[in-house]
C-alpha cells in the first residue's frame, strides 16, 4: 500500500530549515514536502498547485525530493468563489487512490485548502477505505534555525467525534462513541508509558463498552436486557469518569450529561425491578423513546408486544413475559378482529326498540375477557389489526404481494400509535418522573 504525501505550495519564496518531529531531523531544507518524506517514508507526493505557484516551485521541488518518489502535480484554481472552491475539492478527492495510506500536509496551504484538507480527510475514510496517517504543519518562525512539525491529526478525530455525536442525538444509538473511547484507552497505552502516579484513563472503555451495550440492546429491541446494561452504565457513571473525559477524552465531557439524561430515563430504580406494573410502564416510556427518535420499525415491534403485555396484568396475569399467557392474550385479541366492523356498545338512537338492548347485551356477552378493561373496544379492535399487520409487513421484509409504503408505516407511528395506546390504557401509559432515575 503506498504511502502518498498531500500537500501544496503558494507563490511565496520559502526559507531553508531544519524541520524536525519529535526526536527526528530532516536535512536543511525550504519545502516541508522534503522534509515529510525523509521522516516519514513516503513513496508518493501529490502536490496541489495553482498555475503560478507550479511556475514558481514544481521544478525546484521535484528537483530536491527524493528520486524513488513518486511526484504529481494536480493544477487547482485560486479559490475565489464557491465554484472554485468546490472544483478544489472534486481535484483533492479524485487525486487520492483507494486504500491509500494518507499523511496532509498544511503547512504552505492557503484560503480555504486547510478546511477542504480536513473535510476531504473525513471523505476519503469513508468512501475510499484510505487511512488517515497524519495532518501535519510546519510551525515556521523567521530567524529560527529550527522549525517544529505540529501534528494536527487530533483534529480529525475530532470529526469522528462529530459524526458520532450527531448519530447519538439524532437516533440514540452510541455505539460509535464507545469505539472512540475504547480506541482513546488503548491508543494511550500503546503510544505511552505514563509514570508512576500521572494520570491515566482507566475508565473510558468500560464506560464506552456499557453504551455499546446499551445501543445494541435499544436497536435490537431487548427492553430486558436494557434493564442490567442501564444498571453497568450507571455504575460507570461517576465524578471519576467525568475528570478522566476532560483529561483524555474531551468531547465526551460536552456529551456526558447528555447520554446519561437520554438513557437514564429508561432506566428501572432498584426498589421497583420486581414489580411487573413498573416494567410495563417502563416499557412505554422506551415505546415512547423509539417515537420521539423515529425509529419506526423498532416502535411498531416494540408496540404489539406491549399491547399483549399490559392485557396480561389487567387479567392479572403477572408473569406477562411466559408464552402461555400471551397466547391467552393474543387469541382474544385475534377473536376481536373479526368482530371490530360490528358497533358494540353503541348506545341506541332515538326511538330504537328495546329488542336493539337485548340484542347488544348478547353481543357483549361474547366479547373476550380482555374486553371489560378497555373504554373502547373497537378502538383496541382496529389497533390490534393495524398492529398484526404492519408488524408482519416490516418482519417479514415486504415478502407478500400487497406491502405496506414506508410512509404509512411511519405516519401511523408518528400520530396514531401513542394517543391510541394512551387513551385504551391511561393507567399503564401515565409516566412519572422519577427522581433516582438521574444519575
Amino acid at each position: 500500500m503506498a504511502k502518498t504525501l498531500l500537500t501544496t505550495l503558494g507563490t511565496t519564496k520559502y526559507t531553508e530549515t531544519v524541520y524536525f518531529f519529535g526526536e527526528q531531523r530532516a536535512d536543511k531544507t525550504c519545502y516541508v514536502a522534503k522534509a515529510l518524506c525523509q521522516l516519514f517514508e513516503i513513496d508518493r507526493v501529490v502536490l496541489l498547485l495553482t498555475e503560478e505557484a507550479r511556475a514558481t516551485h514544481w521544478n525546484c521541488l521535484q528537483d530536491c525530493l527524493p528520486s524513488h518518489v513518486e511526484k504529481i502535480a494536480r493544477a487547482i484554481p485560486e479559490g475565489k468563489t464557491e465554484a472554485e472552491t468546490w472544483e478544489i475539492f472534486d481535484v483533492l478527492v479524485d487525486s487520492i487512490e483507494p486504500n491509500t495510506q494518507l499523511l496532509f500536509d498544511i503547512t504552505h496551504a492557503f484560503r480555504s485548502i486547510p478546511v477542504l484538507m480536513l473535510l476531504g480527510a473525513a471523505l476519503l475514510r469513508k468512501a475510499k477505505n484510505v487511512e488517515i496517517q497524519g495532518l501535519y504543519y510546519g510551525l515556521y518562525r523567521h530567524g529560527q534555525a529550527e522549525t517544529p512539525i505540529i501534528d494536527l491529526t487530533p483534529a480529525i478525530r475530532l470529526l469522528d467525534w462529530l459524526t458520532a455525536s450527531d448519530k447519538f442525538i439524532s437516533t440514540g444509538s452510541a455505539v460509535e462513541l464507545g469505539q472512540l473511547l475504547d480506541r482513546v484507552q488503548r491508543d494511550f497505552y500503546r503510544q505511552q508509558k505514563p509514570g508512576k502516579g500521572d494520570p491515566r484513563p482507566t475508565r473510558l472503555q468500560s464506560f464506552g463498552q456499557a453504551i455499546r451495550d446499551i445501543s445494541r440492546s435499544l436497536e435490537l429491541v431487548r427492553p430486558v436486557s436494557l434493564q442490567e446494561d442501564l444498571r453497568k452504565l450507571q455504575r460507570h457513571s461517576t465524578e471519576e469518569l467525568a475528570k478522566e473525559a476532560g483529561q483524555f477524552a474531551k468531547p465526551l465531557g460536552l456529551l456526558l450529561q447528555s447520554i446519561q439524561d437520554s438513557y437514564s430515563q429508561l432506566a428501572l430504580p432498584a426498589e421497583k425491578a420486581a414489580d411487573p406494573q413498573a416494567q410495563v410502564q417502563k416499557h412505554f416510556q422506551l415505546l415512547r423513546w423509539y417515537v420521539e427518535k423515529r425509529l419506526t420499525t423498532q416502535a411498531i415491534l416494540l408496540a404489539r408486544e406491549w399491547v399483549v403485555s399490559a392485557l396480561c396484568l389487567c387479567e392479572g396475569l403477572q408473569n406477562y413475559r411466559q408464552r402461555e399467557a400471551r397466547q391467552v392474550v393474543e387469541h382474544q385479541l385475534g377473536s376481536l378482529i373479526q368482530r371490530r366492523k360490528q358497533p358494540l356498545g353503541d348506545p341506541p338512537a332515538t326511538g330504537e326498540s328495546g329488542s336493539s338492548l337485548i340484542q347488544q347485551e348478547e353481543q357483549l356477552q361474547f366479547l373476550p375477557p380482555i374486553a371489560a378493561h378497555v373504554s373502547d373496544v373497537k378502538q383496541l379492535a382496529d389497533l390490534w389489526s393495524c398492529l398484526s399487520e404492519y408488524r408482519n409487513d416490516v418482519a417479514h421484509g415486504q415478502m407478500n404481494p400487497d406491502p405496506l409504503g414506508g410512509e404509512a408505516l411511519e405516519s401511523f407511528v408518528l400520530q396514531k400509535l401513542l394517543p391510541s395506546l394512551e387513551a385504551l390504557f391511561p393507567e399503564l401509559t401515565r409516566l412519572e418522573k422519577d427522581p433516582s432515575a438521574s444519575w
